[in-house]
Formats: structure tokens, sequence, C-alpha cells
């Protein structure tokens, strides 16, 4: 694994704990951040994989190229 993506991996993982201490001091408690986290990565994780197994005809249908599919596919799920 390169250090980008360790880098960025411990940023995505300390942006989830800076928001379940808020979570937390409103109420929401951290499990219930960190769910919430993980349950939208698995979301963009999925939806960034369908997208990248759509054929060009598909993307043309939704108006969208394949460099565009492409650089969507690769961005990091918790963005």
């Amino acid at each position: 694994m390169s250090t980008m993506m360790l880098a960025g991996l411990l940023a995505g993982f300390l942006h989830i704990e800076r928001h379940a201490q808020v979570e937390h001091r409103a109420g929401g408690g951290f499990g219930a951040a960190v769910r919430q986290r993980l349950a939208r990565a698995w979301r963009n994780f999925t939806a960034r994989r369908d997208l990248a197994a759509l054929d060009d005809r598909m993307l043309k249908d939704l108006g969208i190229s394949r460099a565009q599919a492409h650089f969507e596919a690769n961005r990091p799920v918790w963005r």
C-alpha cells in the first residue's frame, strides 16, 4: 500500500473520530457516528464499483464520459 493511500486512510479515520466526538456531545453516541460513517463508505464503495462496471453505451445514456466515471470510481470511499 502506498504512502498516499495510508495517509488518506488515516485522514478518513481521523475525520470519523472528530465527527463521532461531535455526535457524542450532541447525544448521538460514538457508535452511532461510526456506524453512520461506515454505512456511507459502503454505499460509496458499491455505487462506485457499479459505475466502473458500466459499459460505454450505459455511460453515454447517463451523460458521462469514461474518464468521468473512472475519476469518480477511484475516489476514496470516505469522500
